[in-house]
């Protein structure tokens, strides 16, 4: 038996949409915004909504993702006004240490009655980065998948054990610790 398909929208958590063009309308991300469309999305029984994360825009005349909520903040806020659909928000592993997200993911799990997921990235955009010293140099890129392999095993390891030992080549955790733990799936 195969899985239901989820179906969901990404939500305007950045200024613009996703539309790079002076003709699209122009507006600004705010929580009033995102939601009323998240609450839309859920009154037509989509699945999930899912944030990104945008820590520098590209700039130019329509300043395309120059404004930017912050995923987790904003979700643990809708988690609070919807009741059904899934949210989703998006943790960049450059910038956020796995402990902590396990910790943020598990209070907005909290919050939302299960609800909650996480989408991680292991980042691409050098300025978004380096602008808070935090790119790790182009190097990076031929092993960011096995860093991030790492980092899911830690946020594994807290949420279904409630610690974490991990002695990898990017991460040490020494008796890491998390509780409450999200609900099991």
């Amino acid at each position: 038996m195969t899985e239901p398909m989820n179906i969901g929208v990404f939500i305007p958590i950045g200024n613009n949409g996703w539309l790079l063009s002076e003709n699209a309308p122009q507006y600004m991300p705010s929580f009033e915004l995102n939601k009323q469309v998240t609450l839309k999305a859920e009154g037509y029984g989509l699945d999930f909504a899912l944030s990104m994360i945008k820590l520098r825009g590209f700039g130019g005349k329509t300043e395309f993702w120059d404004h930017n909520l912050d995923s987790f903040t904003l979700m643990s806020a809708l988690a609070a006004v919807t009741s059904r659909i899934k949210l989703y928000a998006t943790a960049p592993t450059l910038c956020l240490p796995p402990a902590i997200v396990a910790r943020m993911a598990a209070t907005i799990d909290s919050v939302s009655n299960g609800r909650f997921g996480l989408n991680l990235i292991t980042g691409w955009q050098k300025p978004e980065y380096s602008q808070m010293g935090l790119w790790p140099g182009d190097e990076y890129f031929a092993r960011r998948y096995e860093y991030l392999s790492e980092y899911a095993q830690i946020l594994r390891d807290l949420w279904e054990t409630g610690k974490s030992d991990l002695k990898g080549e990017f991460f040490q955790m020494d008796d890491c610790r998390l509780s409450p733990r999200p609900r099991p799936i």
